[in-house]
C-alpha cells in the first residue's frame, strides 16, 4: 500500500522567507552537533535492512521451491483465528534414528521409552501378496487402502479391488491392520460419503482393525484433481466431517496422512492436533517440528512376498 502525502499550505509569504534565511544556520548546527550520530546509525539501518532482505529472499526460495504458490499468511498452520492454537510437537530425538543394520533399508527409532515396528501399505497395484512372508520379514503392521475417489467432475467412489483379500491375509499372518481412503473430496458432504464407503468396505471384510481408518487427501501429480485448490480451511473442514463420520459409523479410530507441504499449508492447527498423524517424509529422520505416530520414510523399499517397490513405514509407540 502506499499513503499518500497531503498538501501544507498557507504558511504566508513572511514565514516562507523566514524559513529559508534560517534553514542555512539550521543546517550549520545540524553539522556540527549531530553528524557523528547519524554516521553511525545509517550503517545499522542499512545493515537491518540488508538482513530483512535476505529473509524475503529465502522465504521467496522457498515459495519457488513449493509445488503450489503459498501466500505469506498462509504458511506455518496458522489460518486466520488459528494463532492462539499450537500444535503438539515432534517428541522424538533425531539422533535416536537410525538403520537398523549396516546393510538394512529399514530405518528404527532407539529410544528406551519406545517402541517402533516396521510396516507397510498397499494397495492393488501390489498384485498378489505372500503375507506369511511379509510376516517372516519382521513386518508387524500395514495400511490398506479400501478405496478411493476419481479424479474426474463425476468424482465416483471406488473399492480398492484387493482391499478385503488383503486385509483378511495380513490378519492372518498376525499383522496389525489399518485402512486407508485416498480422498478427493471438495465439501464436508463428500468426505463424509468417503467415510461412509470405507466403513462398508472394512466391515464387509470382518477384519477386526487393530490401526485407524486414514484420511488421505492429495493433490494430483501430472493431472487436474478435484480438490487441488480447495482452501486450507476447507481440506481441514473435510478432514473433520470424515473423521466423524467414519467414528460415528465403525466406533474406529482415525488418523489423517499428511507431509510438512501440507502440515504447513493446508490443514489448520485445530485439525493437526485432533488427528494421530501418519506422516510421510523420505529423509534419514522426519523433518517435520509436529507429533506423528506413523513414520512412511520410503517409497522405494522391498519386501520379501510382495513384487516391485515398496513403502516403508514405523511405527513409534510409547511404552512408558
Amino acid at each position: 500500500m502506499s499513503k499518500k502525502n497531503d498538501d501544507k499550505r498557507g504558511l504566508g509569504e513572511f514565514r516562507e522567507t523566514a524559513f529559508y534565511a534560517v534553514l542555512p544556520l539550521l543546517c550549520v548546527a545540524s553539522l556540527l552537533r549531530g553528524c557523528s550520530a547519524m554516521s553511525a546509525e545509517i550503517p545499522e539501518a542499512m545493515q537491518k535492512s540488508a538482513a530483512g532482505q535476505q529473509i524475503v529472499s529465502e522465504e521467496a526460495e522457498e515459495t519457488r521451491a513449493a509445488d503450489h504458490k503459498v501466500e505469506p499468511e498462509e504458511t506455518a498452520g496458522n489460518a486466520k483465528g488459528q494463532e492462539s492454537v499450537t500444535v503438539r510437537p515432534n517428541p522424538y530425538n533425531p539422533a535416536n534414528f537410525s538403520y537398523l543394520d549396516e546393510i538394512s533399508e529399514n530405518i528404527a527409532y532407539f529410544d528406551e521409552n519406545y517402541e517402533s515396528l516396521q510396516g507397510i501399505d498397499v494397495s492393488d497395484h501390489q498384485g498378489e501378496i505372500d503375507w506369511q512372508a511379509v510376516a517372516d520379514a519382521g513386518y508387524e503392521f500395514v495400511f490398506v487402502r479400501v478405496g478411493f475417489r476419481g479424479y474426474g467432475a463425476e468424482g465416483t467412489l471406488n473399492e480398492d479391488s484387493m482391499a478385503i483379500e488383503y486385509m483378511q491375509g495380513a490378519e492372518a499372518a498376525g499383522l496389525e491392520v489399518g485402512a486407508y481412503f485416498f480422498s478427493q473430496a471438495v465439501n464436508e458432504e463428500e468426505a463424509a460419503e468417503e467415510a461412509l464407503f470405507a466403513a462398508d468396505v472394512i466391515q464387509r471384510s470382518g477384519v477386526r482393525m487393530t490401526l485407524p481408518l486414514v484420511y488421505d487427501p492429495e493433490s494430483i501429480e501430472g493431472a487436474q484433481g478435484r480438490a487441488d485448490n480447495l482452501s486450507r480451511e476447507q481440506i481441514s473442514a473435510n478432514a473433520q466431517a470424515f473423521k466423524k463420520a467414519a467414528e460415528s459409523a465403525m466406533k474406529c479410530k482415525t488418523a489423517l496422512y499428511t507431509n510438512l507441504y501440507w502440515e504447513k499449508n493446508y490443514f489448520d492447527n485445530e485439525t493437526l492436533n485432533d488427528f494421530e498423524i501418519w506422516y510421510a517424509d523420505y529423509e534419514e529422520t522426519p523433518q517435520t517440528p509436529y507429533h506423528f505416530t506413523w513414520w512412511q520414510y520410503s517409497e522405494t523399499g522391498s519386501v520379501p512376498g510382495i513384487k516391485g517397490e515398496m513403502d516403508l513405514n514405523l511405527w513409534i509407540k510409547r511404552v512408558d
